[in-house]
């Protein structure tokens, strides 16, 4: 080695970490925003790697639903869940409500999809299926309360409270079916790409 040459220190590649989880080193890069991400951050796109934050704000745009259609899913969900519940205490077997519990569903995800305008959130489904549950578990404690109070005799004052109706209701498997199959077409529809 002559003396016109001199090492030259290796240098050592710069270590990058992760933005969301700052103790892991990577290398791997958003390929939209050029965020430092790790394996667990990045998401497989059709066009590379990206990161989380990139892919919420692409699917963004199919969710544009807002607060008020929220508030619009879950009226509609539970009015209507209060019907079918009522209604549904009258269905004696449960195969009955099985089958009509179907398209009760999708009429009445088609109902609060056409009051909001069609517009869905990230959360619209778990809020229209809790509406047709609460709604149908109110509905049910409607029709309880009507039966019991007309069994009583006459001048005898009813004593309705929670504590009484909410066994014929939680006792009542076809109805409890029946809400179940509707919240789960509701919440189904909501999801279901359009």
């Amino acid at each position: 080695m002559s003396t016109t040459e001199q090492s030259i220190p290796a240098t050592a590649e710069e270590v990058h970490y992760c933005e969301a989880h700052p103790d892991r080193e990577t290398n791997l890069r958003c390929n939209k925003c050029g965020r430092y991400m790790c394996v667990q951050c990045a998401v497989l796109t059709p066009v590379g790697y990206r990161c989380k934050q990139c892919v919420r704000q692409h699917e963004d745009k199919f969710y544009p639903g807002t607060t008020s259609d929220y508030l619009v899913v879950f009226a509609t969900c539970a009015a209507l869940g209060v019907v079918a519940g009522f209604v549904a205490r009258y269905v004696p077997f449960f195969l009955f409500a099985f089958i009509i519990g179907i398209p009760v569903g999708g009429f009445i995800s088609e109902i609060a999809l056409r009051l909001s305008k069609r517009r869905r959130g990230r959360r619209s489904g778990e809020i229209g299926a809790a509406g047709v549950v609460l709604g149908g578990l109110a509905g049910g404690m409607i029709q309880a309360a009507a039966q019991y109070g007309g069994s009583l005799p006459e001048g005898a004052a009813p004593a309705l409270s929670l504590d009484t109706l909410l066994p014929f209701v939680l006792n009542d498997i076809s109805l409890l079916i029946f809400i179940g199959v509707i919240a789960f077409v509701v919440y189904g529809r909501f999801r279901m790409k359009f």
